[in-house]
C-alpha cells in the first residue's frame, strides 16, 4: 500500500456535512436547548470535527454558531456533532450495529442515572461531556465542546502514573454499573439487554483482515532468531482467534461477575485536563459499543490501548489499584453484593487472554500508523493485497518490532498463545 504524498488533514466523509445539517436544523436545536422559539442564528460555520484515524463508527463535525436569544447575544458557541455516515463502506459496516441507539441510551438513561447516584453521596465528578441534543431520524448527538474548559486529546500512550488516573476513573464507572444492576428494579435498568456490538456473529467476518495480519507477523518473527517457536503459535492463532474472541464478548453466566464495559476503551476515546504531565480531569468519550460483560475487557484495553510499556510491565500493580478503587467505591455506594476478589479479577484477565492477542498483536501495531497518510476510504474496504502490504509495512517498523518482542514472551508464558 503506497502512502499518500500529501498528508490528509480531515476524514474525507467529514469535508462536507450531510444536507440536513444546516443553519435551519441548528436553529431548531438551539431553540430547544435555550427554550426560546424566537432564537435566531446570526452566523454559522460547520467544519470537520476530528483528525484522520481518531474514530471510525461515525462522522463528526464542529459547528461554530453565533445567535441571539431573549435580547442576549452569544458571539461564539462551539458544538460537537456526531452523526451517521450517509454513504460508503462506513455506513454499510455500521448500519448493522446499533451504535447510535446504544450511545443515545447511555447518554439519556445510564450516564444521568450514574450522575444522580454520585451526587447522592457527594461525588460531583463528571464522567462524560454534556449532551445537548439527540435525535434518531437522522441519528445525531450534539455535545458541548469541552475544549473550552481546557480538555485535550493526548498524543501517544500514557505512562504508569497517568494511567493510574484512568484506572481509578474506570473503576468508578464499573462500580456504578455493578451497583445499579444489583438494584436494577429500583433503577429500572436491565443491563443484560446491552449485548455486544463490535464483535458478534454478524460482524465477525469484518475483522478477518486484521486477524490475517497474524500471518504477516509470524513471517517477521521467523526472521528474529530464537523466536521460531513463538512464530508457529502466532501463525496457528489466526485460524481460531475470531471464534475465541466471540466467547470473550459474552457476559459471564450468573452469578458471574459483570459490569457495563465501555468496550472501545482506547486513548483516543478520552480527553484530559493536564497540569504539565499530571492528569487533573478525564472525560470518557464514545459510548457506542458499551455492553454487559467482564471488566477484564476494559482492563485489557488499558494495557494495550492506553498505557505504554511501563504499564504492561506493572500489570499486577495497575490491576490491584483498579480493584482497591472498585471495592472502595462499592462500599461508598453501600452496595450489598460483594465484587470479585483480586484473585477473581486476575483469573478473569487470564480467561480473556484471547482479547490480548487481538489488542496486542492485531490492533496495537496500527497505533504506529500515520493515518494522515492513509486513504481511510480504502481502509474501510481493503483488498487482500492492500492489507498484506500494510501489515508488512507495520510489522517491519522498528518501534513495532520492539513492542512485539516485549509482548510476545509474556503471552507465551501465560499460555495465551496456546
Amino acid at each position: 500500500m503506497a502512502e499518500l504524498k500529501e498528508p490528509i488533514q480531515f476524514n474525507k466523509d467529514e469535508l462536507t456535512p450531510p444536507d440536513f445539517l444546516n443553519e435551519d436544523f441548528l436553529t431548531k436545536v438551539l431553540q430547544k436547548v435555550e427554550n426560546d422559539k424566537e432564537l435566531k442564528i446570526t452566523d454559522c460555520k460547520i467544519i470537520p470535527g476530528t483528525k484522520p484515524g481518531d474514530h471510525f463508527a461515525s462522522i463528526m463535525f464542529k459547528a461554530i454558531v453565533s445567535y441571539t436569544t431573549r435580547g442576549k447575544v452569544v458571539s461564539s458557541l462551539s458544538l460537537v456533532i456526531k452523526t451517521m455516515p450517509v454513504e460508503g463502506m462506513k455506513k454499510e459496516m455500521f448500519q448493522e450495529m446499533p451504535v447510535f441507539d446504544r450511545e443515545i441510551a447511555m447518554y439519556t438513561k445510564v450516564l444521568p442515572e450514574m450522575a444522580r447516584i454520585m451526587e447522592s453521596i457527594g461525588d460531583y465528578e463528571e464522567m462524560a461531556p454534556r449532551l445537548l441534543y439527540h435525535g434518531t431520524d437522522p441519528p445525531i448527538l450534539i455535545f458541548e465542546d469541552i475544549t473550552k474548559f481546557g480538555y485535550e486529546m493526548h498524543n501517544g500512550f500514557l505512562n504508569f502514573d497517568q494511567t493510574v488516573h484512568v484506572a481509578k476513573k474506570l473503576s468508578k464507572y464499573h462500580a456504578l454499573s455493578f451497583y445499579i444492576n444489583d438494584n436494577k428494579y429500583a433503577h429500572k435498568s436491565e443491563f443484560s439487554d446491552y449485548k455486544g456490538i463490535m464483535i458478534t456473529e454478524k460482524t465477525l467476518d469484518k475483522f478477518q483482515t486484521f486477524i490475517d495480519g497474524l500471518g504477516a507477523l509470524a513471517e517477521e518473527i521467523e526472521t528474529w532468531g530464537g523466536y521460531e517457536h513463538i512464530a508457529k503459535k502466532v501463525e496457528s492463532a489466526k485460524y481460531t482467534l475470531l471464534r475465541n474472541i466471540l466467547k470473550v464478548y459474552m457476559p459471564n453466566p450468573e452469578p458471574g461477575f459483570n459490569v457495563l464495559c465501555h468496550a472501545d476503551f482506547h486513548i483516543k476515546n478520552m480527553m484530559f485536563i493536564k497540569n504539565v504531565e499530571d492528569i487533573d480531569k478525564i472525560f470518557f468519550l464514545d459510548f457506542q459499543m458499551c455492553f454487559w460483560g467482564s471488566p477484564a475487557i476494559d482492563l485489557l484495553y488499558i494495557l494495550y490501548a492506553i498505557g505504554d510499556a511501563s504499564v504492561r510491565k506493572r500489570q499486577g500493580e495497575i490491576i490491584k489499584i483498579y480493584h482497591t478503587a472498585f471495592e472502595d467505591y462499592l462500599n461508598r455506594l453501600g452496595c450489598l453484593r460483594k465484587g470479585p476478589t483480586l484473585l477473581d479479577l486476575n483469573v478473569e484477565m487470564l480467561k480473556h487472554g484471547h482479547l490480548e492477542i487481538l489488542l496486542g498483536l492485531c490492533f496495537l501495531p496500527f497505533f504506529n500508523l500515520d493515518f494522515s497518510k492513509v486513504d481511510m476510504e480504502e481502509m474501510m474496504e481493503p483488498t487482500p493485497e492492500m492489507m498484506e502490504s500494510m501489515h508488512k509495512m507495520i510489522f517491519r517498523n522498528p518501534a513495532v518490532k520492539d513492542t512485539m518482542m516485549e509482548i510476545l514472551p509474556t503471552l507465551l508464558y501465560r499460555g495465551v498463545l496456546d
